[in-house]
């Protein structure tokens, strides 16, 4: 890149795909010169810091942007997420630093609702063990349980806890909800309840949460221990959310029936994570919103608030101002 002129700085690795050629367009046709990650992965901060070094803008997947980085980005102006979280910004950090934040809820809510059904389907009928055992030439008949008039326990009830619901009414299940804002009269086709209730009383379990100081190891071994045997635990949100060695001692103890993981504490995996010896766990890449649909809708948000930002036009959907 060219250090003489305005910069963004693209991380996530999918805009390469041709579905989004369209957003490419819209960002090197702004009159920025634009450079992509080339890694096939999230950067770490050394990587972050020089390849946005003199960036005004930058489209952000899932990167770490601490205090430290961004104290090394001064002419950053605008942090534009793909997605919804920004537990990954420190946004204290960037207001201090006059950096924006913006980031694109609901944009991925189905697709990550999606994502959470197929786990819970998955898990239920042993999905992932049978077609490995069917491929080696086995032929085990795994006996399952079935979602319909099961009890589904939604923990946070934004957009995507909403979607699953939604997902789920024509199976009949039982929709259990914790969500320290939900107000009950807005959604009476659910039941709002404690966190220790719920897990107490859900055969499947959906995270739905942000990672913050509170809810991190939200889901502790002291947690474990109040679900019933056979209980089913999906996690499409953060890693962070539940702590992954009580979980491996809940499969061993037979605490958890199953356990679907999309996010994890420390990304990627190692692959000979403590969890991956179990038949019973599924392990997919952080790929919940991963639809062609999704980032079509991620991409044109993200791009729209980046370009509206670097402007000083009103962006809808903001994160974090600066602090004046």
């Amino acid at each position: 890149m060219q250090n003489n002129q305005p910069q963004i700085l693209v991380t996530p690795t999918s805009f390469a795909s041709a579905e989004l050629e369209f957003a490419r367009n819209l960002l090197e046709e702004s009159g920025y010169e634009v450079a992509y990650n080339q890694s096939g992965k999230p950067l770490d901060a050394d990587q972050l810091v020089e390849a946005a070094r003199g960036c005004v803008g930058i489209l952000a997947g899932l990167d770490d942007f601490s205090a430290e980085v961004l104290h090394q980005l001064p002419d950053l102006r605008v942090i534009s997420r793909y997605g919804v979280g920004v537990d990954r910004v420190d946004l204290q950090a960037a207001g201090h630093n006059g950096v924006v934040v913006t980031n694109t809820p609901g944009a991925n809510s189905i697709a990550v609702a999606e994502m959470a059904l197929t786990s819970m389907f998955a898990l239920a009928r042993h999905v992932a063990q049978l077609n490995e055992t069917t491929r080696q030439g086995q032929w085990l008949r795994v006996v399952g349980t079935e979602l319909s008039q099961a009890t589904l326990g939604i923990v946070g009830y934004g957009s995507i806890g909403r979607a699953l619901r939604r997902l789920v009414t024509g199976l009949e299940m039982k929709v259990l909800v914790y969500d320290p804002f939900f107000d009950p009269e807005t959604d009476p086709t659910v039941q709002g309840m404690e966190l220790a209730d719920l897990v107490r009383e859900s055969n499947f379990i959906s995270l739905h949460l942000p990672l913050t100081p509170t809810t991190e190891h939200l889901f502790d071994a002291a947690m474990f221990r109040l679900m019933s045997p056979g209980t089913f635990l999906i996690n499409t949100s953060r890693g962070g959310i539940i702590d992954e060695s009580a979980a491996a001692a809940a499969l061993d103890a037979g605490q958890l029936a199953g356990l679907a993981l999309d996010a994890y504490e420390q990304e990627p995996p190692s692959p000979d994570h403590e969890l991956f010896r179990f038949p019973n766990v599924i392990a997919t890449p952080h790929s919940g919103a991963q639809t062609v649909q999704s980032r079509i809708r991620m991409a044109r948000g993200a791009v729209d608030n980046l370009l509206h930002a670097l402007a000083g036009k009103p962006v809808t959907n903001l994160a974090s101002d600066p602090v004046s």
